[in-house]
Order: C-alpha cells, then structure tokens, then sequence
C-alpha cells in the first residue's frame, strides 16, 4: 500500500488490543496545521474542500499522523496523450463566404461520413470523397442544407491528462475519469479525496481516485475520442488493474469509453477474462452490472425517501428541480417521477426548462439522450416547457433541489434566493462553504454529496464482486443490496448530526457518535474518517 513516502504494510498489526491501542496511546494529540492558503491569501478549491476534512478530523480527535497521511494524495499523475485527429470541414464567417463569391453547391453523397459536432464543424471521412462531386475555391466547400465550410486538415494534437490517486489504506483506488474542458489538477485532488471518503461511507472496500483528460468531448469524433481513450490507458496501465486503480466513467465518458479502455488493458493478457475488472460501468453484455447505470440516481432517490420517510413528508406531488440532466440527473427524474413527483424545472450548461404543472419527463429524456440531432444533449429547446434563465431557475418555488452537475454550484448568493426545503447533492462538491452557511442559517436540509451520490461507487464495486466471482446479478438484488447500504449509512449519518448513538437491526451508530452534535456535512466526513482512522491505527505504519 504506497504512500508518497514510503508504503503502509497491511497486516502488520493482527488486532487492535496490542500494537493499534499502544500507537493511539502514544502519539500525542497535537496536531500542525498545513500551510496557509496560497495565490495571495486566495484558498485553492481544494484548499477549500478539505475544510469539512479538517473540522471532522478537529471533531473526533484525529490521530495526527492518520490526519496528515489524508491530507494529500498518495500520487499525482500528470502525463500528455496524443492522437493523430481527422480533417474537418470548419463554418466560415460570413466575410469569408464573401470572398468566395458564387461558390457552386457540391454532392457529398455518402452523407454519414460527415459527422457534425457540437461546434458546428463536421469530420470528413474518407469515404466522402466516394460518387462526390465536389467544388472548392480557396479551400472553401459549399454543401447544400448545411452551409459553407473551410477544410481544415488534421494532424497530430497532443492533450493534458491526470489521475490523482489519493489514498488506497482500505483497498484498490477508485474513481471516474471525465473529459471536460476545465480540468484541472486542483479539480481532480479534490475530487480524488471526495472518492476517499465516500467509499469509506458507502462501506465498500476500495479507496479514492480521480482522473481524465483536458478535452471538450463534443467536439471530436467518436473515433477520435477512442483512439484518445486507447492512449490515455496505453500510457497509465502500469498504475491502474483491478487490485490497484479501477476506473469507471464520471462527467463527458460512459460505458462505450469503458469498453475502449479495458480492450487496451487486456488485449494480449492469456487470461483477460479475469481482468474485467479493470473498469466498472461498463455495458452489461461484457461484464457491466444491471443497475449501474441509473445506480448514482437511485442512491440519490433512495437518500430522499428517508428524508421524506423521517419528516412524514409524501413524495407523492412533491414538486423538484433538477440542476444537470445528463446520466445521474436524469435518471435521478425518471425514478422520482415514478414515485408520483413532479419534476417542474431543468437546468443545464446551455439552457433551462419549466413548466409549474410539472416536465414530461420521458419526453425530455428523449429530447436530451435520444435525439441524434441534439449534440450537446441540452434540455435547450424542449417544447415541452417554457425557457426562463438560470437565474430564475434558482428560484424557483419547489420542495426539493437536487444539483446533479458540477461543482461550485450553490454559492451564497444562489442558497440566499433557493426555495426550497431540502438540497440533495447528486453533484460532487454542488455547494460552497459560503451556500452551507446560508443553507444552515435558513433551515434548509442538506443530504451532502458523499452519501447523496455514493450509489454509483457502491454499484461499482457490485460489478467488480461480479466480475471477480464471473457472477451476473439480477438488477432486483442489486437494488435490494443498494437500498440497504444507502439507508443504513444515511442513518448512521442523520445519529452522529444529532449525538444519538443507538443500534438497531439494521444499523449501529454507536462507534461513530462522540459524545456532541455537528452538521450532517461533518457527521458524513465523521463516519468516513473513523473507517479509514481505523485501517492505520489497526495495521500500524511500516518503517
């Protein structure tokens, strides 16, 4: 088990009565804090996540040494991957169509090998060329239907990767690889240590993990985006396997990029089969788990049911809002919809829907993941609701909002004008610690993101069990088991907010209260710290 500075040995301490009490007793409780925040007294976005760490670890007297060991990744892989891209046919200006003049309109018969992206430009196959009658002055083309283009000729392009592997003490690092046009190092610490803890929550037995490439996906080819996909797993596969790192898919990547990497992983091992592995969420024809694809939105569900549960409040007619309407948003809608609630406002990256009667809500998944011609699979321009701006979907008058995209979302200000009587964070890190204290001061509810979105990594890790086991679970049981962890470590969660330390049939909160309240936030990271403190403070440290 590596560490930045050495490796901790698993099973050098047998049980806690010896060596693991003796380790507790004799470290002094003091503890340095980090350095200030850099850039100017400005504090990092990790910087600022890591301060929910920081008051848990305050709250139960963390070990020191335990405390420092988490305060940094284990690793930080920074790392370049190139492709040859394809040649592209790019909108001209209406300037530069001047200069052309009359340009005569070209046959491109084979129409499928122009692939459009989400900018407007298209990919020119090769096979466009085949039966085409084509005109051109100064590189410019005319295609009837679709406008005037220049030929941009490909090459090779090169792209910034990451994979932060934060902390592996209680089993293989886990976490998903994005490809967003903002990625950043800072983004994916934080969201590495996120996946720390919410494995420790969600009581399965990997660590914590982050990664993926600088990239806006929707403007490259799917041929493209697999060769990127090849690469990136060509370069990073002597520190990934399904004992060491396993991926999954996170913000930009899903099943099919999966498939591409775990292909690269095995190709050419005797015994691949043992090997898948290597990545979850991937299609369950090849070794995926029924469930996991709508597993982050059911977790999400399955987190306000006990809400509901504890306040007698009835989903039925419930009116929400939905910020994000890709994988966990919108199955996060399919499923409440089903319980009789009313989904009434969609937002996302390019626009906003709204209709107070409530959203069809299977005709808006249509529209956004089931019409070819939506590049950028928006909620933008569903005829089903009325477009208001992202600023009044804030405000919209609602029961529950649940922010399902990214992170930062929930400021201050934005928790100042929300109306509504519970967030639940389907996203990672949705809310600043500005919008907590707005939230906290104005008796809004919160299910935090480290138990709210913890179905995805706990489904995962059901697809792992399987595929090491060469099992194939139904989805009814894998929902059952779901539906069991969820609500018992919310629970654990909801008695160590309150200091209400009780065991029951299903769950024991007794090892995890300390004796005072907290916020559930820091009751979350409460539990996530005393399951990971414990794998140190057990197995010691090695020298």
């Amino acid at each position: 088990m590596h560490d930045g500075a050495g490796s901790v040995k698993r099973g050098e301490v047998a049980h806690a009565g010896s060596r693991g009490q003796q380790l507790a007793a004799q470290v002094p409780r003091m503890y340095t804090k980090p350095m200030g925040p850099r850039n100017g007294g400005r504090k990092s976005f990790y910087e600022e996540a890591m301060e929910t760490f920081h008051r848990a670890a305050d709250h139960i007297g963390m070990n020191p040494r335990v405390r420092m060991e988490l305060e940094e990744p284990d690793f930080e892989h920074i790392f370049y991957v190139t492709i040859e891209t394809r040649d592209r046919l790019v909108p001209v200006s209406a300037e530069e169509q001047a200069e052309v003049g009359t340009l005569p309109p070209s046959d491109v018969r084979a129409a499928d090998a122009l692939e459009p992206l989400a900018n407007g430009s298209y990919i020119l196959h090769r096979r466009a060329l085949l039966e085409a009658d084509i005109t051109t002055r100064n590189r410019v083309i005319n295609i009837p239907g679709k406008g005037f283009f220049r030929f941009q000729r490909g090459g090779p392009k090169k792209f910034k990767a990451y994979r932060i592997q934060h902390n592996m003490v209680r089993g293989p690092y886990k976490g998903g690889i994005r490809y967003h046009k903002e990625a950043s190092l800072d983004l994916f610490k934080t969201l590495a240590a996120d996946m720390t803890w919410k494995t420790a929550i969600a009581e399965v037995p990997f660590g914590g993990a982050k990664g993926g490439i600088r990239i806006d996906p929707f403007n490259y080819s799917r041929e493209e985006i697999e060769h990127l996909s090849l690469r990136y797993v060509y370069k990073f596969k002597k520190f990934m396997g399904p004992f060491i790192d396993i991926p999954a898919p996170d913000v930009g990547t899903n099943g099919e990029i999966m498939a591409y990497m775990m292909r690269q992983f095995t190709d050419g091992e005797r015994e691949h089969h043992k090997l898948r592995g290597v990545v979850t969420g991937k299609d369950v024809r090849i070794g995926g788990s029924e469930g996991r694809i709508k597993a982050t939105g059911q977790g999400v569900v399955y987190c306000i049911e006990e809400w509901a549960r504890e306040r007698g409040f009835d989903l039925k007619g419930a009116r929400v809002t939905i910020q994000g309407f890709g994988n966990v948003g919108s199955n996060a809608a399919e499923i409440l919809a089903a319980l009789g609630a009313k989904i009434i406002a969609v937002n996302d990256a390019d626009g906003t829907v709204h209709r107070d009667g409530g959203l069809d809500v299977h005709a808006l998944v249509q529209h956004v993941h089931g019409s070819p011609a939506n590049l950028r699979r928006t909620v933008a321009g569903f005829a089903g609701g009325s477009a208001i701006s992202k600023d009044d979907f804030w405000e919209v008058d609602a029961d529950i909002c649940i922010p399902a995209a990214l992170g930062e979302e929930i400021t201050g200000e934005v928790a100042e004008r929300l109306k509504v009587k519970l967030v639940a964070e389907a996203a990672n890190g949705p809310t600043t610690r500005e919008g907590d204290r707005v939230l906290a001061a104005r008796k809004i509810e919160l299910i935090p993101d480290i138990i709210c979105n913890a179905g995805g990594v706990t489904v995962s890790y059901y697809e792992w069990l399987q595929n090491q086991r060469l099992e194939h679970w139904t989805e009814p049981e894998v929902n059952r088991r779901l539906e069991q962890a969820i609500k018992k470590n919310y629970a654990i969660i909801r008695d160590v907010a309150r200091n209400r330390p009780q065991r029951t049939p299903i769950w024991d909160s007794r090892p995890y209260c300390v004796g005072k309240e907290c916020d559930v936030r820091t009751a979350a990271m409460v539990v996530a710290l005393r399951r990971i403190e414990a794998h140190y403070l057990l197995e010691g440290f090695s020298q």
